[in-house]
């Protein structure tokens, strides 16, 4: 069996080693504290959740927002996940706090109450408002805390305008549950929480959720790799130096790596082929990326791609034939929202998937 998991949350022994982070994020929550967790994409931040939370006598709500079209779809996904919480033969009389009833349909297949709202315009914000309170009403008459897991926090915005302003309203007199905000747009999500005139100014303590120290990748390498027999002491660090150790791009190298082997002692021109063959596997997506990029954003990630990383630099610019420093610094503001680049200092920027960079540089070779 493969040691290494990737593209989904992994548990257990499958799990990056983020011990001091899941520590202090285990004591916000039996503290009440509402916590936002900021990292760029595939950083871990939904599995070290899920790591700090299972280890924990509570229950918990997840929500995905990416995955959320509008506000009564929020609504009827809240109420579900809610209902969730409770023995079957309780949800009608955490219903009966709702003035506005859904539509209910128990599905044998899962075994959950699938739920539907359908209101009128006029009692649209009564739904969302009510929907909100749920946990809260149930954690009472539980005698317990509650803990609410918001992914992809950021996407409020595009569900609908005003809801930052509906939920801060709700949530800032609930005493029986916490809140934890997961953001992987940095921008956005420090406008939410940072911005004095938004709604959820200082709602919760924020953590920025930063790169894994090489030496814990390494021993976390070492010893997935060891569980398969395998001894790949010789190549770890080649593996770390182009990953940088990206706990999701680590864990795809190796998977590849381990079906590329032989048992025995791995030999560096594996990490050469098992690159090449994820390259093939993600052809497709890569080029549909450089397809959506205008020439700006092009040169730009070209240059990143060549080895640098100063891209609002007089030398970039010119080396790179980009007209002004306004210009480059509109496109790395739409590259950085794409997630196709990221921020490392105030003047560094490199690409995010280092598989891209190498589909680039091999096409431009």
């Amino acid at each position: 069996m493969n040691p290494f998991r990737f593209g989904a949350i992994v548990e257990g022994e499958h799990f990056t080693n983020r011990r001091q982070e899941i520590k202090e994020l285990v004591s916000d929550i039996e503290s009440g504290q509402n916590v936002v967790l900021i990292s760029q994409r595939r950083y871990g931040k939904s599995s070290m959740v899920n790591k700090a939370l299972a280890g924990m006598d509570i229950k918990s709500i997840r929500l995905d927002l990416e995955i959320i079209s509008d506000e009564i779809d929020l609504a009827n996904a809240y109420v579900k996940k809610a209902l969730a919480l409770s023995p079957f033969e309780k949800l009608k009389t955490y219903l009966k706090s709702l003035k506005i009833q859904p539509a209910m349909e128990y599905n044998p297949a899962t075994g959950e109450m699938n739920v539907s709202f359908s209101p009128t315009a006029a009692d649209k914000s009564s739904v969302i408002a009510e929907s909100l309170e749920l946990p809260e009403v149930i954690a009472k008459k539980q005698n317990r805390r509650i803990v609410v897991v918001f992914d992809e926090f950021q996407e409020i915005r595009r569900i609908s305008p005003n809801l930052e302003k509906k939920m801060r309203g709700v949530f800032q007199a609930h005493q029986n549950v916490s809140y934890i905000f997961i953001g992987s747009q940095e921008s956005m999500i420090r406008d939410i929480f940072q911005e004095k005139k938004n709604p959820f100014y200082k709602f919760g303590r924020q953590k920025v959720l930063g790169g894994i120290p090489e030496k814990e990748m390494e021993d976390f390498v070492l010893k997935r790799f060891a569980s398969a027999g395998i001894n790949a002491v010789g190549i770890v660090k080649d593996i770390l130096a182009f990953t940088g150790c990206h706990p999701y791009y680590t864990q795809q190298l190796c998977h590849e790596l381990y079906i590329t082997h032989e048992k025995g002692l791995f030999r560096r021109e594996l990490i050469k082929e098992a690159i090449g063959n994820i390259v093939i596997q993600h052809n497709a997506d890569y080029k549909r990326w450089w397809n959506g990029l205008d020439n700006t954003e092009r040169k730009i990630v070209i240059g990143l791609a060549a080895g640098g990383s100063a891209v609002t630099s007089q030398q970039f610019i010119q080396k790179y034939g980009i007209k002004t420093v306004s210009t480059s610094g509109s496109a790395i503001g739409r590259l950085i929202d794409k997630g196709i680049i990221v921020r490392r200092d105030k003047n560094a920027h490199e690409i995010e998937d280092p598989f891209w960079k190498e589909w680039i540089i091999s096409n431009r070779n």
